[in-house]
């Protein structure tokens, strides 16, 4: 079923995955900002709607390589990625879709703590409160996304290998600003939507070295590298704007 690659070339895709696991993206200041800072209401607010429209298109991504991957006669990657597009949908149970774990927990957390209307994960594309480079990181990613296989097959390992980092910072930014709900209730309402994620299992972590598996599977030339190169680049780069215009919009 897995071709494996030249040992030139899987020395190539792997050097470039050690490259990528030390983009900026990863130590950027609006992380360091969550880790430190706690959030304001408003801060809060601002921090829901970008990050729920950024979030939204993760599944439909996700749903888009494994439409390509069947097309493609891709066998692994569609086993490995309709693995973690079962797991992000909550393996048949609605509440369990990740998607309805980040609205309640936003939203749960936003009242209690700050008093903040609910919103739904849909009605952040209509929000006065999103920022330009949000919206360029959705149009951008889903540009690589349908440019080619390969490309398309870049942006999903950069995605899910950010996703891991991400998601372990958000987690304590929304402890630092736990000061209502016991411990126990705070876990079981609002930690929830992180804990699947990243918690004791390491789903993300085993996300992304699918991903990265995908990757290597697939690189047979070196324009295989190279397209790859540029997409999961180009998205992490795209990221970074994103991360570093909602730190400047939260301090300035």
């Amino acid at each position: 079923m897995t071709t494996f690659p030249s040992s030139a070339i899987h020395d190539s895709v792997t050097s470039l995955i050690d490259d990528l696991d030390r983009h900026p993206v990863y130590e950027n200041e609006y992380f360091t900002f969550l880790e430190g800072t706690p959030w304001t209401g408003e801060s809060f607010e601002f921090h829901r709607a970008n990050f729920y429209h950024r979030t939204e298109g993760t599944v439909k991504g996700i749903a888009h390589v494994c439409a390509q991957a069947a097309a493609h006669d891709d066998m692994d990657t569609l086993v490995l990625f309709s693995h973690i597009l079962n797991e992000e949908t909550g393996d048949g149970n609605a509440a369990h879709c990740h998607e309805v774990l980040m609205e309640n927990t936003h939203n749960r957390h936003g009242q209690v703590e700050f008093g903040v209307a609910p919103m739904l994960v849909k009605e952040a594309r209509d929000s006065k409160l999103l920022i330009p480079e949000t919206l360029e990181y959705r149009r951008r990613t889903l540009e690589l996304l349908a440019d080619s296989y390969h490309s398309m097959l870049g942006v999903a390992m950069a995605l899910e290998s950010h996703a891991d980092r991400m998601l372990k910072i958000c987690r304590t930014a929304f402890r630092n600003t736990n000061k209502v709900l016991p411990q126990d209730k705070f876990v079981h309402d609002v930690e929830i939507y992180f804990n699947v994620h990243v918690g004791d299992e390491g789903v993300e972590e085993r996300h992304a070295a699918d991903a990265k598996k995908c990757v290597v599977n697939n690189c047979h030339s070196k324009a295989d590298v190279a397209a790859i190169a540029a997409a999961a680049t180009a998205t992490l780069d795209i990221q970074l704007e994103m991360w570093n215009a909602m730190h400047k919009a939260v301090t300035n």
